[in-house]
């Protein structure tokens, strides 16, 4: 027969359904009473103890594994595959067909896109529950502003002292959502420096009825010159009309990004030749043009691509029973034309080897030897290198000012948010750096959902006028080297740690089978077992024994107290 102290403990580990509720009935006997000299009750004490603290363990061990199996989520974070219509889509314009059409029509979308993506997920938005920010890589690039910046142009050609720079951090690859080998290792970032610049440098000619036909008596047009290098326009400068008095109100936007070859000799006399001239990449200034003459302002501005401070003229007499000698003050932009112009350049760096390459323009030219020299004897460095810049760099120039405007005209303007009905109802006090700011995020925005519709091309997109270019190099087909490296959040996949996983399913098994240790007792021949292992088995018959006792004991005793 076991001895009376240990029955006590068999009993509660043989019949706890749970560790927890073991440990709790095992501890609960260091309050039991006892008649026992105090030697015995002192041992009785510590195998309380220590089988409550080993129940006591298993329980808390099955709560942390419950608490960690929530923990192995890592995200959602899936990779693309390679698919036939993955890669850079694009649509060639080609004037007089539908090919221009759709290119213009692709070129708007983009933007829009991007646009909306900004409006909702940059600048410390956090979605409105409508637009899904967290399905790229990154939601956003943080990036700096300097408001005291070096004129990109030669100092008589800026209109102001100080320009306005903005800058990204350091951005790897991987935050881009490229799924290489190196792609944490490189990185880019980006700079562009802007200011207001004299449209007067620029001018070519005014136009009256005279010279032209088709204008009427008074109706005049400005001709103003920028030197692109393109054998496309005369001489290589590009054209730009201004109506002169333009009193429509509402505001005419435009801008160029002009890629010029550093090589070109001719461009070095120009006005906007940049301070900085940099030998790669086709580096050359982004150009913003705003027109507004037609809008009214409630007051002043000093801010340098508006500048009001022209009274409007209406006039004497009256108008619609108003005296107008008594209407309201009011203001228009003293110029018909303002221009901003931008140096924008990218440097590319490898964080291993601590190389970047040269500065250059949003065309960057790279080799895999000036950040790595283990390229120039090792192919597998060369394609470690060269796949996810492949990916990257054809898209960088759509970072430029001039395309985040991408010929919307006034509606790209954050001041439009403020114009009703040809009045301008505010202005910030530095309103063109707030335009700038916001140009430039949707800039990196452009970046981010470009990379992403790499995975697969796009519904809506005419594929008889689109062209894939990884597929269509002059070198051949890239889809096979360069699909399915892209990673992005889906909410149709969860990813777990395999670490995670391995230890929940280890650590639950060893406790899964030390629970059937009873089990398997049962199953072992009796020679076996020992003196031991048959106490704790009769242990469960004393105890069943015990409890009938105890129950017939109890109806003798009301059956005595009846009678």
């Amino acid at each position: 027969m076991a001895p009376a102290q240990i029955l006590p403990y068999q009993v509660i580990l043989r019949n706890s359904e749970t560790p927890n509720g073991a440990a709790l009935s095992l501890l609960s006997c260091l309050f039991s009473k006892s008649n026992s000299n105090i030697v015995s009750k002192n041992r009785r004490r510590f195998q309380s103890t220590l089988l409550g603290a080993v129940a006591l363990s298993h329980g808390i061990i099955f709560i942390a594994l419950s608490i960690l199996t929530s923990q192995i989520v890592l995200g959602r974070t899936v990779v693309s595959k390679a698919t036939s219509t993955c890669g850079h889509w694009i649509v060639r314009p080609n004037n007089g067909s539908e090919k221009s059409l759709a290119n213009s029509e692709w070129v708007l979308n983009s933007t829009l896109d991007a646009d909306n993506y900004v409006q909702n997920c940059y600048f410390g938005s956090q979605g409105t529950g409508i637009f899904d920010c967290e399905k790229l890589e990154s939601q956003s690039f943080p990036f700096s502003v300097f408001h005291n910046a070096t004129c990109p142009f030669e100092s008589h050609v800026c209109r102001t002292d100080s320009a306005f720079a903005m800058e990204t951090h350091n951005i790897s690859l991987a935050q881009l959502g490229i799924n290489t080998k190196l792609a944490d290792q490189l990185y880019f970032r980006k700079r562009t420096t802007c200011a207001p610049i004299r449209e007067e440098l620029f001018y070519v000619k005014t136009y009256t009825s005279n010279d032209l036909d088709w204008l009427k008596e008074g109706d005049n047009r400005t001709l103003y010159g920028f030197y692109a290098g393109l054998p496309t326009f005369p001489n290589g400068t590009l054209p730009h009309m201004v109506p002169n008095d333009h009193l429509i109100p509402s505001y005419e936007v435009t801008a160029y990004y002009i890629p010029l070859n550093a090589t070109n000799t001719t461009s070095q006399n120009h006005s906007l030749l940049l301070s900085d001239p940099l030998p790669r990449g086709f580096h050359g200034p982004s150009i913003v043009l705003l027109e507004g003459r037609g809008v009214t302002f409630h007051e002043e501005s000093d801010d340098p691509l508006w500048s009001v401070h022209t009274k409007v003229k209406y006039g004497n007499g009256t108008l619609a029973g108003v005296n107008l000698d008594e209407a309201p003050v009011m203001y228009r932009m003293d110029s018909d034309l303002n221009i901003i112009g931008c140096d924008e350049r990218i440097q590319i760096c490898h964080r291993s080897t601590n190389r970047c390459l040269p500065w250059s323009g949003l065309m960057p030219e790279f080799k895999a030897t000036e950040l790595d020299d283990r390229a120039a004897v090792d192919v597998e460095t060369v394609l470690d290198i060269n796949i996810p810049l492949m990916i990257v760099t054809p898209l960088l120039d759509k970072t430029s000012i001039p395309d985040g405007i991408a010929g919307r005209g006034g509606s790209s303007l954050r001041a439009s948010r403020t114009l009703y009905g040809g009045r301008q109802l505010r202005l910030e006090p530095e309103q063109w750096k707030t335009e700038l700011t916001y140009w430039f995020g949707l800039g990196m925005a452009r970046l981010q959902l470009d990379i992403y519709k790499t995975i697969e091309r796009h519904d809506g997109l005419n594929v008889d006028g689109a062209m894939n270019v990884w597929a269509d190099l002059p070198s051949g087909s890239m889809q096979e080297m360069l699909c399915g490296k892209i990673k992005f959040r889906s909410p149709n996949h969860t990813s777990l740690s395999f670490t995670g996983v391995i230890v929940v399913v280890v650590v639950s098994s060893v406790l899964i089978a030390l629970s059937f240790f009873e089990v398997l007792v049962d199953l072992m021949p009796a020679k076996w077992k020992g003196n031991r292992v048959l106490l704790w088995a009769w242990s469960e018959n004393l105890a069943l024994l015990e409890g009938k006792q105890r129950v017939e004991s109890e109806t003798l005793d009301r059956r005595e107290t009846k009678v």
